[in-house]
């Protein structure tokens, strides 16, 4: 008795750009799990976050917040800076265990470790955009309007800021993977950047020459661009946005230099 066999039929081999765009599908649903699966306000969590870091600085520099920030008012200040600072730091320390955090999906051979990092970078900047965009709305709704004038501006300012927190979390996934010990001072540095960046206070109350050392730091920048741009009047003195993107370019290619040499020996560790 012949036994039938089925009819014979090719695999159909997938594009790399197909390949790529499934493994970010699968770790970005895995992230969105993982981050708010286990959180009854779920994606809440990240505006309430940046909300009560915002009412914190209203109230303790409330009493003097107009002197403070002339031409400006100072909780938009604190949004215009606070917002974007957070996304980059959340992608770049996110990424110093996203190798050991991801072991489970990394055993694929489809899924590199570019992929975990571009699928959590995504993840925060959609998270913190639309925060940024709630709380906009939520000063519009006290008075508070900022000039959309130069939209464009703060959008250019927020994905050359996030492809500077891609080369950055590159850099940091490498460190790490290799850097044992130090991981543990990178909270440190981020502090250090958090209040040297304009995040909380406006440059131009720092005496010299401090404030030109400030200038060496480019997410000065970037966050100072995007304040000017809401409030034209706000006093932001040495903007140099070329300056920033010669570091955006620098740290990117720096990431991707230490990727390319760190790859084979985190492909082993699988």
């Amino acid at each position: 008795m012949s036994v039938q066999l089925p009819p014979y039929r090719p695999i159909k081999h997938r594009s790399g750009l197909k390949v790529m765009g499934a493994a970010f599908h699968a770790l970005l649903m895995r992230e969105l799990q993982t981050r708010f699966g286990s959180y009854r306000l779920g994606y809440l969590w990240a505006p309430l976050e940046v909300l009560f870091q915002v009412l914190i600085f209203l109230v303790i520099f409330g009493a003097i917040r107009e002197r403070l920030v002339p031409g400006m008012d100072f909780s938009l200040f604190l949004v215009a800076g606070m917002v974007p600072f957070r996304m980059f730091q959340k992608i770049a320390t996110r990424a110093l265990g996203a190798v050991e955090a991801n072991k489970g999906l990394l055993v694929y051979r489809s899924v590199k470790h570019v992929d975990v990092i571009i699928a959590r970078s995504f993840l925060e900047l959609v998270i913190y955009f639309f925060t940024f965009i709630l709380l906009l709305v939520g000063l519009s709704f006290f008075g508070i309007v900022p000039d959309f004038s130069n939209l464009h501006i703060v959008i250019f300012c927020w994905v050359t800021l996030f492809l500077f927190s891609l080369g950055t979390a590159l850099i940091m996934m490498i460190v790490g993977y290799y850097g044992g010990e130090i991981t543990k001072v990178i909270s440190i540095f981020f502090t250090v950047l958090y209040f040297t960046s304009g995040v909380i206070f406006p440059l131009h109350i720092v005496p010299e020459p401090y404030f030109s050392y400030l200038l060496y730091n480019p997410l000065v920048h970037n966050l100072e661009l995007i304040k000017y741009a809401f409030a034209p009047n706000y006093p932001s003195y040495h903007i140099d946005i070329g300056y920033f993107l010669e570091w955006m370019f620098a740290v990117n290619f720096l990431g991707l230099l230490l990727y390319k040499y760190a790859e084979r020996d985190m492909i082993r560790s699988r």
